[in-house]
C-alpha cells in the first residue's frame, strides 16, 4: 500500500491521516472503519462471484468503488493498512460461536495487533453485534463503546463474550497464532459457494452509526438508533438500490431479480 492509497483509505473512513502508532490511534481507526465501510455480501449473493482477496482488487472495490465486503475482504485490507502504518499485525483464523451449541469450524478472519506490550483483537468484518472497537486480550471484563465484553481463555483458545440482556453470550473463539493469508483462500471459496451457508442464502449488510446501527437482511432494512428500532421493507430492485446508496453509501446497479 503506497502513500496515495493510504490517504484514500483514510478519506474513505473520514479520518485525518496519521502516521504514529498507539492504542488511541488504533481504537479511533477501527471505530471509524466500522462506521464508514459496511459489511456486505453483494458480490457473493447478488453477483454469484468469489471475492478477489488480492490487495489491488480489495482497494479498488472497497476504497475506489465505495463498496464493503465480508471478513476476508475487510480484514485483509485493514491488515495491509495497519502494516503500512507500522503496526505489528498479523491475521488469525476465528470460530464464530454466537448462537452455536457446538464448536464450529474456523470460518472467519480477525487481526491481532501487538502494541507496547499488549495484544489487541481487531475486527472490522464481523457483520453483527460484535465489539465496536479494540479488544485487549487480557482475561476479564472491558467496556467497549458502551457495551460489556469478557475475555476468557481455555485449552489455548481465547473466547470473547458479550453481555446481552444480563447474560454472557459467546461471540468469537480463536487461537493466537499466525494464520497465513494464503490459507484464507479455501475458506473464502467455501464461504462464497456453500449452498447451506448464510452468505449464499441471504443478502446481509451491516454498519455501525454513532448512536446505533443499520442492517439489511434480504429486502428488510433495520435502523437501530438510541435503543429504538425501525424496520422498512424494500419492495423492488430500485428501492433496494436506493437503500444501499442512501443508508450504506454503496453506489451499485444490481443484476435483475424476481
Amino acid at each position: 500500500m503506497n502513500q496515495a492509497q493510504k490517504e484514500a483509505y483514510f478519506e474513505r473512513m473520514k479520518l485525518a491521516v496519521f502516521d504514529t502508532t498507539g492504542e488511541e490511534e488504533l481504537s479511533t481507526l477501527i471505530r471509524a472503519h466500522l462506521e464508514h465501510i459496511p459489511f456486505e455480501n453483494l458480490t457473493v449473493f447478488d453477483f454469484h462471484q468469489v471475492p478477489d482477496l488480492t490487495e489491488e482488487a480489495l482497494f479498488e472495490k472497497i476504497i475506489l468503488q465505495k463498496r464493503g465486503g465480508y471478513c476476508f475482504e475487510l480484514n485483509s485490507l485493514l491488515l495491509a493498512l495497519l502494516r503500512e502504518l507500522g503496526y505489528d499485525a498479523y491475521p488469525i483464523a476465528v470460530r464464530i460461536i454466537r448462537n452455536r451449541s457446538f464448536l464450529p469450524p474456523v470460518a472467519h478472519m480477525g487481526v491481532i495487533v501487538r502494541e507496547r506490550g499488549e495484544r489487541y483483537y481487531c475486527d472490522v468484518g464481523y457483520g453483527g453485534p460484535g465489539p465496536k472497537g479494540l479488544v485487549c486480550l487480557r482475561e476479564g471484563v472491558q467496556e467497549i463503546y458502551g457495551d460489556s465484553f469478557r475475555v476468557t481463555t481455555a485449552d489455548g483458545d481465547y473466547r470473547i463474550e458479550r453481555l446481552h440482556q444480563g447474560e454472557w453470550e459467546g461471540i468469537l473463539q480463536f487461537e493466537d497464532h499466525l494464520f497465513r493469508q494464503v490459507d484464507f483462500t479455501p475458506l473464502n471459496f467455501t464461504s462464497a459457494n456453500n449452498p447451506d451457508g448464510l452468505f449464499t442464502q441471504k443478502r446481509v449488510l451491516y454498519i455501525y452509526t454513532p448512536d446505533g446501527s443499520k442492517s439489511l437482511l434480504d429486502m428488510e432494512f433495520t435502523l437501530r438508533k438510541n435503543g429504538e428500532i425501525r424496520k422498512t421493507t424494500c419492495q423492488n430492485k430500485e428501492q433496494l438500490e436506493s437503500c444501499l446508496l442512501e443508508e450504506f453509501g454503496i453506489p451499485i446497479t444490481l443484476p435483475a431479480f424476481c
